[in-house]
């Protein structure tokens, strides 16, 4: 299911602005009202994960409406582009958890950074782009923490680099991998397709160092930074207890049932792929996708 976002303006011009940027090539499904209290009607119906909304507006104003979404759904994240950002002091941003703020005008590549870093945070964010990396952040916020942990896991880019992303090694004396763009949105597109799956609630790519490559989730309470760690970390331990065990090869795959939850754990050279599945789906099928799902991304790794 596409990711759901709504922009709030009473300005009918910055609204399509806005909306023209955040569907130029973007996976989103954008919608657009022109008050606050169009735009609670329109959540109450259907809930949206990104809320991009102005300040002053006739009416119910944009910090009510923030107040008024947060009681609705405490998790969606919320963008605001104003021309007065001075109306929101450190403590009311703090108060109402905005994840952003951006001064109008707003350029197209910074409301798709800020939808994407939200919304998408696993994808890389470009070092060549000088006006989304001018606009700063809501201090503390979620967007700031997962924008400083995206670019933090992104080597300096050489000249003419295919290289999208540098991992590294899991073990002294490996180089570690790099994976570029099309590979990993090869990952990308493979992980989603597994993820459709009706009983699939979460899939999780990672590398065994335990640095998230994609992951898609039906919840957005999962810390899936923190879920990739524990990961690569059973992983690797059940791998150093067969050998303690005298087992000449390690497994590939583990299952661990709950009574509300299945989890299942297939690993292939350094990728980790992690299913949480409901606890009456088949795990025959869970088995059999998930290491088809590592072995095929596997593959993409070893093309390029």
């Amino acid at each position: 299911m596409p990711k759901r976002i709504l922009i709030v303006d009473d300005d009918p011009n910055i609204r399509r602005l806005v909306a023209l940027a955040l569907t130029d090539d973007t996976p989103y499904e954008v919608s657009d009202v022109s008050s606050a209290e169009a735009a609670l009607l329109h959540i109450s119906r259907q809930p949206v994960d990104l809320l991009f909304t102005d300040l002053r507006m006739p009416g119910m104003n944009g910090i009510e409406l923030i107040q008024r979404v947060r009681q609705l759904d405490p998790s969606t994240a919320v963008v605001v582009f104003t021309i007065s950002p001075e109306d929101l002091s450190p403590q009311l941003k703090a108060e109402l958890q905005i994840d952003y703020v951006l001064t109008k005008p707003a350029t197209a590549e910074q409301l798709r950074l800020a939808a994407t870093t939200l919304l998408d945070p696993i994808k890389p964010v470009g070092s060549s782009r000088p006006e989304a990396q001018s606009a700063e952040p809501a201090s503390g916020s979620r967007f700031s923490q997962r924008l400083a942990a995206l670019r933090a896991r992104q080597s300096p880019p050489a000249v003419n680099s295919a290289v999208a992303m540098r991992l590294t090694p899991n073990q002294p004396g490996r180089s570690g991998r790099s994976y570029s763009e099309a590979q990993l949105e090869r990952m990308r597109q493979a992980l989603k397709d597994l993820a459709l799956a009706p009983d699939v609630q979460c899939a999780i790519l990672a590398d065994m160092s335990g640095l998230v490559l994609s992951h898609w989730s039906r919840r957005r309470d999962i810390n899936v930074t923190v879920v990739a760690a524990l990961a690569a970390g059973n992983t690797l331990a059940l791998a150093e207890i067969g050998r303690h065990l005298g087992q000449q090869r390690p497994g590939h795959l583990v299952i661990h049932e709950g009574q509300d939850q299945n989890i299942i754990m297939a690993s292939v050279d350094d990728l980790i792929l992690l299913l949480a599945i409901g606890a009456n789906a088949s795990l025959g099928w869970a088995r059999i996708a998930a290491l088809r799902a590592c072995e095929e991304m596997a593959r993409i790794a070893r093309s390029e």
